[in-house]
């Protein structure tokens, strides 16, 4: 009842003002609630707009110390392969990263920091990086276990294509895939060295992550010795 009475003294206090006094009276004692109501519109925008960005996403890659200029997606040929129904989606490609570690430039530096950020949050599903770097976040426990969702005798026949790694528990997993001259990401332009590609731990599109990496098992585009 207390607002209720003050809100009615506001009214007839604001009848006898002229338009800009009533702007400066409204800010001057509603000020928190207006901003507070600022900020709630604000989340509430962002948070819709990121579902409808998700909603379009089949997953999200992020290729360190990758060809930036390159413009080929050769991820969501794999997905349709696959059997998941690309119409209306596609796959975010972040390739404009680097990092190296005999490097302490200012852009290395944040690339640390928005990766510590999307590992965490689960904003990024595949990673592809040269080995050094690719170790650091393996050794951090950043990737899934491909073991546990690629079949065995698939593993079986490009052993010498997995990348091995400890588990929190000291357990040895297939944390990543080699892939070298002449995979599907050399032969898009990213990548003129070999890299290894991995799944992220917090992967929000977990299944097509792993529906990719099966089908990218199965197609044997993995590059050179993809055949042995």
């Amino acid at each position: 009842m207390r607002w209720t009475e003050q809100i009615r003294r506001d009214k007839k206090t604001l009848t006898r003002l002229n338009g800009k006094q009533k702007r400066q009276f409204v800010w001057d004692y509603y000020k928190q609630p207006i901003l507070i109501a600022g900020v709630v519109l604000i989340l509430g925008i962002c948070g819709i707009s990121m579902t409808l960005r998700a909603a379009d996403v089949a997953f999200y890659a992020v290729l360190i110390n990758a060809n930036n200029e390159a413009q080929e997606d050769p991820f969501s040929p794999l997905l349709t392969a696959a059997g998941v129904d690309m119409e209306g989606k596609h796959v975010d490609i972040q390739a404009n990263y680097t990092l190296r570690y005999e490097d302490s430039s200012t852009s290395d530096a944040q690339t640390i920091q928005v990766l510590a950020a999307l590992f965490g949050i689960g904003d990024l599903d595949v990673f592809a990086a040269d080995q050094a770097v690719f170790e650091s976040y393996a050794g951090q426990q950043a990737f899934i276990d491909l073991s546990l969702f690629i079949p065995e005798e698939l593993l079986e026949q490009y052993e010498a294509f997995l990348y091995y790694s400890e588990s929190e528990t000291g357990e040895e997993i297939v944390s990543g895939i080699w892939l070298r001259e002449g995979s599907f990401l050399h032969t898009a332009g990213y990548y003129v060295d070999d890299v290894l590609v991995g799944v992220a731990a917090n992967a929000q599109n977990l299944d097509n992550a792993i529906l990719m990496v099966k089908q990218l098992l199965e197609d044997g585009s993995l590059g050179e010795e993809s055949s042995s």
